[in-house]
């Protein structure tokens, strides 16, 4: 009896350790969300949505595009987890800018893209992976890597896929 007591109370520390290390890993190495930002001019008529991820190169990029088109149209920037409360035809284009989760494109791209198939060319989709040779399948995108020296480039492509886009709208 003494021994199988002993066996329990390992048992039950192993299992609150484990807890423990579970809710300290979700919330040291939880992603945080991008800071949300609305840039409004009332002369101006279309809007543009640039939803992200955080982390240095996504965010480069998206505040890249945003002191481009600034000028020029309204604009949104969003984490992606807000893309849910996002209706698609109320953008003249759309940035979605995301980092790959084990090997894939997050749940909230994966469903904005479902749900706004009509609108997905209006669409520019900015993958950035390690490698950067990760895709999303049926989708004209941009996939890069997160070096921080490219940002510029993927910048300008961003932005020329965008331009075509909105050309095609006027």
């Amino acid at each position: 009896m003494k021994h199988f007591k002993e066996f329990m109370v390992l048992v039950l520390c192993a299992i609150g350790l484990t807890v423990l290390f579970s809710v300290w890993h979700s919330q040291e190495f939880s992603i945080a969300k991008v800071e949300s930002l609305t840039t409004y001019n009332p002369e101006l008529e279309s809007k543009l949505l640039i939803a992200c991820t955080t982390g240095n190169f996504p965010e480069k990029i998206s505040h890249g595009i945003l002191n481009h088109y600034k000028n020029d149209h309204n604009l949104n920037l969003v984490d992606i987890s807000d893309l849910s409360e996002i209706a698609p035809e109320n953008y003249e284009g759309i940035f979605l800018i995301h980092t790959w989760e084990k090997w894939n494109p997050p749940p909230d791209i994966v469903d904005f893209m479902n749900v706004s198939k009509k609108f997905n060319d209006n669409i520019v989709l900015l993958a950035t992976s390690s490698g950067g040779s990760s895709q999303t399948d049926d989708v004209d995108g941009i996939s890069g890597g997160k070096a921080s020296e490219g940002v510029a480039f993927y910048i300008e492509e961003a932005i020329a896929k965008m331009d075509v886009i909105l050309n095609a709208r006027k």
